[in-house]
């Protein structure tokens, strides 16, 4: 029976997705967000259950791969497309399909560049036995929540919505294909899976969270995509000094 408790934390990841989805085309940009960050909260706490019960399965792994396609996929890209509409509409612009400019469409579809992308990230970190103890290319869940807050952040802070960068679809838009491609160049990114409690095996994965609950008390919310920059920083930083992980 224990093999069904990570299964099912699994799926509350997928149901999470599920959920940002539908409040993204409803318009509550802001808690869709919310809701890809509760997402993530399952996605790490599936795969530390199952180590604590020493359980694992492949229908765990395929689960898991398919809730996050979902939930750091589809519905961080169908949240982006709906946050660059809203910037449409305010600039002005028509937002009805049939009465879009096509570089205003094409534009906007990039936001589904990250699903496409994700699903390539995933697909590979599936077949690939090098990805146990690190990652190659930005984790999904990463891209998904520097998106998640960044929008979430906007959302619900009248002075970011006041900066004329933020309010320009195009920098989301090249965010949305740097995102992408960061999931599939071959960078090496520490897992955050700990195997153990110990310091030795641990040191950068201490020192990530560490500085990243400074990062939350000194700045709250807006931490959140600091964060996300930090690991990528750390990742490469890491990959530099350290021999073996280099190797991987």
């Amino acid at each position: 029976m224990s093999s069904y408790i990570p299964n099912t934390i699994t799926l509350l990841n997928l149901l999470s997705g599920a959920a940002a989805l539908v409040l993204a085309s409803r318009g509550y940009l802001a808690l869709a967000s919310c809701f890809i960050g509760m997402a993530a909260v399952f996605d790490f706490f599936d795969g530390l259950v199952a180590r604590l019960l020493k359980v694992h399965s492949s229908i765990g792994e395929q689960l898991d791969s398919l809730a996050d396609l979902v939930s750091f996929g589809l519905a961080p890209s169908f949240l982006l497309f709906q946050h660059l509409e809203q910037l449409h509409a305010a600039a002005g612009n028509p937002t009805a399909l049939d009465k879009m400019p096509a570089i205003q469409l094409g534009g906007m579809a990039l936001s589904f560049l990250l699903v496409v992308f994700a699903a390539l990230r995933l697909a590979r970190f599936n077949i690939d036995v090098r990805q146990k103890e690190a990652f190659i290319g930005v984790p999904t869940p990463a891209i998904a929540l520097l998106f998640a807050a960044a929008i979430m952040l906007y959302y619900r802070d009248a002075e970011m919505q006041q900066m004329q960068l933020l309010s320009r679809p195009w920098i989301w838009q090249a965010s949305a294909v740097a995102g992408s491609l960061l999931m599939v160049l071959p960078l090496r990114m520490f897992s955050l899976k700990f195997s153990d409690l110990g310091w030795k095996n641990n040191q950068i994965r201490y020192v990530f969270v560490g500085f990243s609950l400074i990062l939350l008390v000194l700045l709250h919310a807006i931490a959140l995509p600091l964060i996300i920059l930090w690991y990528i920083l750390l990742s490469v930083v890491y990959h530099i000094f350290e021999p073996k992980f280099s190797r991987l």
